[in-house]
């Protein structure tokens, strides 16, 4: 697999002897049997009247919102989902449209958490949740990470797997969970436990302390957590 981020697409067509040439900007150009071109989402709000009640949705259809209540600029009016834009989950848009329904009805809600998984099921699967290793360097904090494989498991063992891997970062100071990544079977189930302690501002300790079902991929916490372990220095009494 290659990858090319950065680089604009300037044209595509197709081939007298077979497949497409594309056209990539600075002259690299990629040529493929076949093209799978993915250009996000657009909210389907151009049928609505928007303007009767004072709205406009930019060129993709979305709407500006409340990022915490949801309403839009026309009061008593909210939307939730993929007509506002990032991050257009199933699961976050369910919560923005509890939060939304909520406020409508003067019901208390609490904010919108600043944490949620992504998954993408792909094989394998991949999930992540928290801070990335880039975020946390643009951040300017200290920190170390903690890797495991789904084949250093005894589970992992039985499933006869051979790829698959745990990350998460921990921050020095504070021994703090950062951010969890995980690619690999049942990646999209796994990620919640690092995503509770992640809310709930669990650290490192909780992962070296605490049992795991044995034997399950989720023990993929607790190596994770003694690899990073093995290379921070000591708690300070």
């Amino acid at each position: 697999m290659v990858l090319r981020f950065g680089k604009k697409v300037l044209d595509i067509h197709k081939l007298e002897e077979g497949g497409c040439e594309i056209i990539m900007e600075g002259q690299r150009n990629i040529r493929s049997e076949m093209v799978l071109y993915a250009a996000g989402r657009v909210g389907s709000t151009f049928s609505l009247n928007l303007d009767s009640c004072g709205l406009s949705a930019d060129d993709r259809g979305r709407l500006e919102v409340d990022p915490m209540t949801f309403e839009t600029q026309a009061p008593g009016v909210y939307a939730a989902g993929d007509v506002i834009g990032f991050p257009s989950l199933a699961s976050t848009s369910m919560e923005q449209g509890r939060i939304a329904a909520c406020h409508a009805l003067g019901r208390p809600a609490h904010s919108p958490p600043e944490f949620f998984p992504y998954g993408i099921y792909s094989v394998p699967e991949i999930s992540t949740v928290g801070l990335t290793e880039e975020e946390v360097l643009e951040r300017d904090i200290p920190y170390e990470c903690g890797v495991a494989r789904f084949r250093e498991t005894s589970r992992g063992h039985i499933m006869g797997l051979e790829t698959g891997l745990l990350k998460m970062i921990f921050s020095l100071k504070t021994r703090k969970l950062l951010g969890c990544h995980i690619v690999g079977e049942g990646a999209t189930e796994l990620i919640h436990i690092g995503q509770a302690v992640l809310n709930l501002n669990g650290t490192l300790e909780y992962f070296v302390e605490n049992t795991f079902n044995y034997p399950t991929l989720a023990e993929a916490y607790k190596i994770a957590a003694l690899d990073a372990w093995n290379r921070m220095p000591p708690v300070q009494d």
